[in-house]
């Protein structure tokens, strides 16, 4: 894969990924959260597998890092973001979900010969989650629901999962069909999330509103079958600590759609709260994308 090619694809996850924030928002307004987050991965899953059929390709892939994923990036890490937004505003999610190039810079560093923990990088990290900060100030407040103690700590929790799976792909899924292995790990984790809303929500709070359906046909479709393949495709040429920066990136996306799409003002913190972000991201690790080994040698 080409540099130009990495950049343009990580571009679009920005893209992408900075929109669902705001559609996980509008669909719990209509349904349970571990009910939304279980039918969305799992019509995503059915999806990209119904993709590999008419490929006329093997449903063949890795069952353990299926599981993997399955259980955390998708169930766990989905469950609680979800579970968590009920009761925090979706300014304080974002940046609680920031610290995830901290799990990634420590689970990499353990798991990942080519990717180093230096201090300069949780530096850096720690920089761009003060921009982070500073760019959402008013949005960061827990507000009067009596259990935003515990949807901060979800958010917090959250991202663990999804540090694990990225690594996990950057160890085991060079040579795999990403299509394959997304639709499977999608579905299980849907069925994980599904099940888990069986036994503690009530489905008879789910309001079949023109918001809630488009809000999963969207995350399923665009959010998570079209997303997480490029994720996967992009972790073959960039680094699992690359992609952990995008939870730094997102809120500003969101923002930028804000001004685009409501004519929101772009204000002056929210500017130089960007401008630490992208500071803090050059003292962590610069360009994200590796060198062929010949260029290196």
């Amino acid at each position: 894969m080409s540099r130009a090619t990495a950049y343009g694809l990580y571009a679009l996850l920005v893209v992408i990924w900075s929109s669902t924030w705001v559609a996980i928002k509008i669909g719990l307004e209509d349904c349970p959260p571990l009910l939304g987050g279980g039918v969305r991965f799992a019509f995503a899953g059915l999806v990209l597998l119904a993709v590999t059929v008419a490929r006329r390709r093997s449903l063949r892939s890795d069952p353990l890092l299926v599981a993997l994923m399955a259980l955390l990036p998708f169930a766990f890490t989905y469950g609680l973001v979800y579970w968590g937004e009920q009761h925090i505003p979706s300014g304080l999610a974002a940046v609680l979900f920031g610290v995830l190039p901290l799990y990634t810079a420590v689970i990499g560093g353990l798991l990942l010969p080519d990717e180093p923990m230096h201090p300069r990088l949780f530096a850096g990290v720690l920089v761009a989650i003060l921009g982070l900060s500073l760019a959402f100030l008013e949005s960061i407040d827990l507000g009067n629901d009596e259990l935003a103690w515990a949807g901060a700590l979800a958010l917090v929790l959250a991202p663990l999962g999804a540090s694990a799976g990225n690594v996990g792909i950057k160890l085991r899924a060079a040579k795999l069909d990403p299509i394959v292995l997304n639709g499977w790990a999608m579905l299980a984790g849907g069925v994980l999330l599904t099940s888990a809303s069986a036994a503690g929500e009530s489905w008879g709070e789910f309001n079949w509103t023109a918001e809630s359906l488009g809000s999963i046909a969207y995350l399923a479709l665009i959010g998570s079958a079209i997303a997480f393949v490029i994720l996967t495709v992009l972790l073959r040429t960039v680094t699992a600590r690359a992609t952990s920066f995008l939870a730094l990136l997102l809120p500003f996306g969101a923002l930028a759609f804000g001004a685009v799409l409501y004519d929101e003002p772009v204000t002056a913190r929210a500017a130089a709260g960007a401008g630490l972000v992208a500071a803090g991201l050059l003292v962590a690790q610069g360009s994200g994308v590796r060198r062929p080994a010949t260029a290196r040698a």
